[in-house]
């Protein structure tokens, strides 16, 4: 019974939040602003990787609305390198009747003294229950990233395109997420305030955006805010260094279907 009740919340959320990608989180920092990926998150945009100056692993965990069988776990590893800065992330979704999973290599180059750009390949099935045969999907992310003034970077992304399916058995193509057009900027207005807002276009919704802020509070500690758009989510989340640690939290609510918050942690090397 509950696993009945597990799945028929799965359909719900995807329709109610626009198709929501149940497999990809952005990085927590991102989420806590409101989610602009496109020019916060190697998650989201490939490119960011060529501006990284060291190397880390990253742990990410995002619950939605507090349940455990809705949570997604990321975990990857950034090499970064003067000729090919590249990374490898694993993320799963789910519980044992039901999981989506994704593996994504990642690669990066600067192309100038402002230019920037990246290409990820992701590799996606699905384990359940329900379906003989395993689906499975590969999709590509390309990221370019442009750094017009210091301080200021403005990014553009194509997530999912092109894509296509390797395996497609009983499924609805909607359990993978369609193509996602967005464009952004970030803007260090001052050394302790950050500002960020992204346009999104999709397949599944016409037009849909986030805004959010990152300020300082002091040494080590920031504080962050941010609102999603269409639906309105409100975020909130902070983040702390602890010599070549980085623990990041935040929360984001929902309306009608409550909170949802998340952990992430780096480690540079």
């Amino acid at each position: 019974m509950k696993r009945k009740m597990v799945l028929f919340i799965l359909n719900f959320v995807s329709f109610y939040l626009n198709a929501v990608d149940n497999t990809r989180i952005s990085d927590i920092r991102s989420i806590g602003m409101g989610v602009n990926g496109v020019t916060q998150s190697i998650l989201y945009n490939p490119s960011l990787l060529a501006l990284q100056n060291k190397s880390n692993c990253h742990f990410n965990c995002f619950n939605r609305f507090e349940m455990k069988e809705l949570s997604t776990f990321q975990g990857g590893i950034d090499f970064v390198n003067k000729f090919l800065p590249s990374a490898i992330d694993i993320f799963t979704f789910g519980y044992d009747a039901y999981r989506e999973n994704m593996f994504r290599l990642s690669v990066a180059k600067k192309l100038g003294e402002q230019w920037f750009s990246g290409v990820a390949v992701q590799y996606r099935w699905i384990q359940t229950e329900l379906f003989e045969e395993i689906p499975q999907f590969l999709s590509t992310d390309i990221g370019i990233l442009y750094n017009p003034v210091e301080n200021m970077f403005i990014g553009l992304l194509i997530m999912n395109f092109p894509s296509f399916y390797i395996t497609n058995g009983e499924t609805d193509n909607k359990l993978f997420n369609s193509y996602s057009l967005q464009t952004g900027f970030e803007w260090k207005i001052i050394n302790s305030l950050l500002i960020a807002g992204t346009v999104e276009r999709s397949e599944c919704c016409q037009l849909t955006g986030s805004a959010g802020v990152e300020y300082i509070l002091f040494k080590d500690f920031c504080f962050r805010t941010g609102l999603q758009f269409s639906p309105l989510l409100p975020a909130m989340g902070v983040g702390y260094q602890i010599s070549h640690f980085i623990v990041n939290a935040a929360v984001v609510y929902h309306q009608s279907l409550g909170i949802s918050s998340g952990l992430g942690v780096s480690f540079t090397f």
